[in-house]
């Protein structure tokens, strides 16, 4: 079903005055396209290369759930949880149309309305562990892929091909997770206007300069 715009937001008006803002380029406030693609680079690398450690520990060791589980996971919380738990609370979703036109999760369905107000403590809660569970289970198969090889290493039958692949996928999946941790917390975390994150980092300052232009979520916030 298709959204309506939701007036009072600034990030929603596509006539807004972006220009001769005081929050221009202090806020990440309007759709920037090259910044988008940066991070869907860097989100569907980082999935990739766990959903390619689920699989090699998972051929070698016979446990077939592992990629089915992961990426079940991931598509689970991409598309239904994250979306109502997190993005509902952020201006982004009150622009108009049927799916999330953001840097973040772009192309994802709105399958909720919109909430303005703060995200409460329980939805922070069960975002924290959605998204701890689909950034930890690819270093838990990793770490049991390891100690496997390590048993057949103690019993003389070691496959170093799988040894040599898991340990060279594991070592480039370490370098993208910090890579793309430091382009979130290091500098979009403290530019962007879903205040509800965990991760965000934007001043107070900053929040309530924006919650003065944008009047329903300050509302919101003044009432929660």
């Amino acid at each position: 079903m298709k959204s309506e715009r939701v007036p009072g937001i600034c990030v929603a008006d596509p006539d807004a005055d972006c220009d001769n803002c005081s929050l221009k380029d202090r806020l990440l406030c309007r759709f920037e396209k090259t910044f988008a693609n940066k991070f869907l680079l860097g989100n569907i690398t980082y999935r990739v290369l766990a959903t390619a450690i689920a699989f090699v520990v998972g051929f070698h060791t016979d446990q077939w759930w592992m990629v089915p589980f992961y990426v079940g996971f991931v598509l689970l919380t991409f598309l239904i949880v994250e979306p109502r738990l997190l993005c509902s609370h952020c201006p982004y979703y009150a622009k108009e149309g049927r799916t999330l036109q953001c840097w973040g999760l772009r192309g994802m369905p709105k399958l909720w309305k919109f909430h303005p107000e703060p995200a409460s403590t329980s939805e922070k809660r069960a975002m924290l562990i959605f998204g701890g569970i689909i950034d930890i289970t690819p270093l838990a198969f990793s770490l049991y892929g390891f100690y496997v090889l390590v048993l057949d290493w103690l019993t003389g039958s070691v496959d170093y091909i799988i040894l040599t692949t898991l340990g060279g996928l594991t070592l480039i999946f370490l370098l993208v997770a910090a890579s793309f941790d430091k382009m979130l917390r290091g500098g979009t975390c403290k530019i962007c206007t879903n205040f509800s994150c965990t991760m965000n980092k934007v001043p107070e300052d900053l929040r309530k300069e924006f919650l003065e232009k944008n009047p329903t979520m300050k509302e919101a916030w003044d009432n929660a």
